[in-house]
C-alpha cells in the first residue's frame, strides 16, 4: 500500500499562518454616512429653530423694557414721551427681522402702523394702552399692555416647532 503524503495531497485544505482582514463594505460605509447624514440635518434644523425662538424672546423683553423706561422717564422729567411704533423703536435691530403689528383701543384686529404713529406716555404715570404682535421665523407673540405699569400683562406666545 502507498501512504498518502499529507503534505502533497491535493484534498487537503491549507491555513495561512496570516489571519484574513475583515473590513466595511462600501455599502456599508454608504448607511453610516447616510445615517450620520440624517442626524446632522436634524439637528441644525433644531438649532435654527431654536436661535429664532431666543431671538423673538429678546425682542419681547426689549419692547416691555423700552415701555417701562419710557413711562419713567415720563414720570421723571414730567415730560409727555413719545415713543414711533415702529419694529426698530424697540431697539430690537438688525438681530430681528419680523413684522411689528398694533392694535388700539377700540380697533377690532392688528393692523400694521401708520407711517408716524407713536404711543404716548404720559407724566401723570398713565400710557395709553395698546397691544402689540410681533411676528418671526420663530414664531408669533401677541402683548397687552397696561395703562398704569407699562407692563404686559396678557401675553400670547405661539413659538414655531421645528423639531
Amino acid at each position: 500500500m502507498a501512504s498518502i503524503n499529507a503534505r502533497h495531497s491535493p484534498f487537503v485544505i491549507r491555513h495561512s499562518s496570516f489571519p484574513r482582514r475583515s473590513a466595511f463594505t462600501l455599502i456599508e460605509i454608504l448607511v453610516v454616512l447616510s445615517i450620520i447624514t440624517l442626524m446632522l440635518g436634524i439637528s441644525i434644523i433644531s438649532i435654527s429653530g431654536i436661535k429664532d425662538e431666543d431671538r423673538l424672546r429678546r425682542a419681547v423683553a426689549m419692547i416691555e423694557t423700552t415701555a417701562r423706561d419710557n413711562l419713567l422717564q415720563a414720570v421723571k422729567t414730567q415730560q409727555l414721551v413719545t415713543m414711533p411704533l415702529a419694529a426698530g423703536s424697540f431697539g430690537t435691530g438688525s438681530d430681528f427681522s419680523g413684522m411689528l403689528k398694533v392694535r388700539r383701543v377700540g380697533e377690532r384686529g392688528f393692523r400694521e402702523p401708520k407711517r408716524g404713529e407713536t404711543w404716548e406716555f404720559s407724566p401723570t404715570g398713565i400710557c395709553e394702552p395698546i397691544e402689540v404682535r410681533l411676528s418671526g421665523p420663530g414664531g408669533t407673540v401677541e402683548l397687552a399692555f397696561d395703562a398704569l405699569t407699562a407692563c404686559a400683562k396678557r401675553k400670547s406666545l405661539d413659538f414655531n416647532a421645528k423639531s
